[in-house]
């Protein structure tokens, strides 16, 4: 059934596409991160206008296929900004910009829709007497969520967002629809050179299972560390477990 030799060729031109595909994951992170965070202060204010308005953002995100939204920012962004370089006569090519900044963008927007509610609960989860003595001690707002709430907020995050960075890992494998050739795309370009598709989808299929089971590993050990972190800040014991009594 499989070509073992098939398989054993195509494997070094694959994960050589294995770098894209963090890359695409790390840049889709950091565009997330730091929006998610702020649209969660926003839904935890008293202003109803940023609320109503991230909201509804929101339920676009999560009211439409992923892959859609990739399609829609592929082709209508370069239409919008291709009409603002000609309204001021810029010399920008449009069309030039690589397809990646497309896929950074789309593949961030699910992500956000998930880390938002993901930080909006651990934010809220943090005491508020830990704010107000912040603020008696002399800090300001910005810095009592800096060095108070967002630390602790963050260890509380950590397992629900471990298993988004996993999806966003997954999400990738759409922007060869887009024309960005990550480990997906070449895939579909060998089994498209040797008519052996299922030879090469089971490396991929190899490929990933090694790599999201080491980043599963390794946000396992990270949020250990933070469950002791958080015990030392607050005061508490690691509670054994019967099966260690």
């Amino acid at each position: 059934m499989f070509d073992f030799q098939t398989m054993k060729e195509a494997f070094p031109g694959l994960i050589k596409f294995l770098p894209i595909t963090i890359q695409l994951t790390l840049g889709a992170l950091a565009i997330a991160v730091p929006v998610s965070i702020l649209f969660s202060i926003a839904l935890l204010g008293n202003n109803k206008v940023p609320k109503a308005i991230i909201r509804f953002i929101l339920s676009i995100i999560r009211g439409t296929p992923v892959l859609l939204q990739m399609f829609v920012i592929y082709t209508v962004i370069p239409f919008l900004v291709q009409g603002i370089v000609k309204k001021f006569n810029l010399k920008i090519d449009v069309y030039s910009i690589d397809s990646k900044w497309y896929a950074y963008l789309a593949i961030s927007l699910s992500a956000i829709a998930f880390l938002t509610e993901a930080f909006r609960s651990a934010i809220a989860s943090v005491d508020k007497g830990q704010k107000e003595a912040g603020l008696m001690v002399g800090l300001s707002n910005f810095q009592v969520f800096h060095r108070v709430v967002l630390p602790q907020a963050l260890t509380v995050a950590v397992p629900v967002c471990g298993n988004i960075v996993v999806d966003v890992i997954k999400t990738t494998s759409l922007a060869f629809t887009i024309s960005v050739t990550e480990l997906m795309g070449e895939a579909k370009i060998l089994g498209g050179m040797n008519t052996r598709y299922l030879d090469v989808y089971m490396d991929v299929f190899v490929i990933y299972l090694v790599f999201i089971g080491t980043v599963e590993f390794l946000i396992k050990r990270l949020e250990k560390r933070l469950v002791r972190y958080r015990n030392t800040t607050t005061g508490k014991k690691p509670v054994k477990s019967d099966a260690t009594t």
